[in-house]
């Protein structure tokens, strides 16, 4: 049977639903008046043509025009919904009831729909031009086939036979998209986690502190790192600042103790920064030592000391060197007033330094003073049991002691 006769037994048997799967159905109820529309039908057909009567009312039979020729009555309780069609939709089904059952017929409307947007169309003749040809290759190249390894491939047929898988709109392989797909989790968790924690926290300053309290201390999965470290860092008051570093040390990730590490270099207050530096001493983190060691050479000399300081909780014999260099460090500071024509002089400038700066006129000046790190004399005397005040001289005289003789090689063979 031809593609021609299949059509219009469709159409006069209201059973045709092949070719015109571009149709969106709404749920209108029985138009007033339609010009040119799909008629669906109470046992599942559809017509496609104009309605004669646009003026009937909803118990009047529908009197409709088929594209394929003739008039067709039908009674009101036949027709489920009509559905009106766009100029374009309306020229391809009248296209459609003419066209030749061939693949010259098929390809010809096949490059109409192509032209006219009827995406979904298109691909429906071209198939059907498969159908009648399998190797057509005009047919197979505007599907997307190509040829691979001597057969007809898609281009997703030749990306699986290739081992990739589809994620989303990209094509990947499977370990990509498994790590991705954890990915995907993560920021889902940490998302859920944030939520969370921000809700614990505000507990924290209300009627519900012990309960906030009790539910951060519970917290042990390693994907709430990221919004503890958030909450810790703008917590002000040392109560929830104690109570979110304990939360941190509990889920026990390499980015939690950092953030720990990192606030005891910028935290003023003396008793939060102490409170700090005990956990980690209780817990030794590995990385604590790197991130001070980095610290020793700030710019800004209280940073320095803050470092010395937490080498003295944390530190072993491995920092010493690096304690010796950062015992009196340079930096520089800005003096005098935007003021021209006074004149200012600075003796020392900041406890603990060495240097004279002498300023006159033209504005503030920049000067270098030579700094000596209280901080970093402590974890040294703390770390080797030595004082040598801040002469690194001595203090590098005896580090060099300490390091194990050369081993003495003989080098007379043996006798017998």
């Amino acid at each position: 049977m031809g593609f021609r006769s299949v059509l219009w037994r469709g159409l006069s048997t209201f059973g045709y639903l092949g070719f015109l799967a571009f149709v969106v159905f709404i749920s209108a109820g029985h138009a007033r008046r339609a010009d040119a529309a799909i008629f669906q039908l109470a046992n599942g057909g559809e017509i496609f043509g104009e309605l004669v009567n646009a003026n009937r009312t909803d118990a009047d039979s529908f009197v409709i025009r088929s594209y394929s020729g003739g008039e067709i009555t039908l009674a009101a309780t036949n027709v489920l919904k009509v559905v009106p069609q766009r100029p374009v939709e309306i020229a391809y089904t009248k296209k459609l009831v003419q066209v030749i059952d061939s693949v010259e017929g098929h390809l010809q409307l096949a490059e109409w729909c192509g032209k006219n947007r009827l995406k979904q169309s298109q691909k429906k003749h071209l198939q059907h031009v498969l159908q009648i040809d399998p190797d057509h290759p005009t047919a197979r190249s505007l599907l997307g086939y190509s040829i691979v390894d001597g057969k007809w491939m898609t281009r997703d047929e030749k990306m699986r036979s290739r081992g990739y898988v589809r994620d989303g709109s990209r094509w990947v392989l499977p370990q990509e998209k498994e790590l991705r797909e954890k990915q995907k989790q993560l920021k889902q968790a940490e998302r859920e986690w944030y939520e969370k924690i921000k809700r614990y926290s505000k507990w924290l300053t209300g009627n519900k502190r012990v309960s906030g309290r009790e539910h951060l201390l519970d917290i042990k999965d390693p994907r709430a790192t990221p919004a503890l470290i958030y909450f810790f860092a703008k917590a002000k008051r040392q109560e929830n600042v104690e109570i979110l570093a304990r939360a941190l040390t509990n889920v026990g990730t390499a980015a939690a103790f950092e953030a720990i590490v990192s606030r005891t270099i910028v935290e003023a207050n003396d008793d939060i920064s102490y409170f700090c530096l005990e956990l980690l001493e209780q817990y030794k983190p590995a990385g604590a030592i790197a991130v001070y060691v980095d610290a020793l050479r700030s710019k800004d000399n209280v940073k320095v000391n803050r470092a010395g300081r937490g080498l003295s909780f944390v530190g072993d014999s491995t920092v010493v060197r690096h304690l010796i260099r950062a015992l009196v460090t340079q930096h520089k500071f800005k003096i005098g007033k935007e003021n021209p024509g006074a004149v200012s002089t600075s003796f020392g400038g900041a406890a603990g330094s060495k240097g004279t700066g002498f300023v006159s006129g033209g504005g503030p000046k920049i000067v270098a003073q030579n700094m000596r790190n209280k901080e970093v004399l402590g974890a040294l005397r703390s770390i080797t049991g030595k004082d040598f005040d801040y002469d690194m001289g001595a203090w590098n005289t005896w580090y060099e002691s300490q390091k194990p003789p050369e081993p003495k090689i003989n080098s007379r063979r043996d006798e017998d």
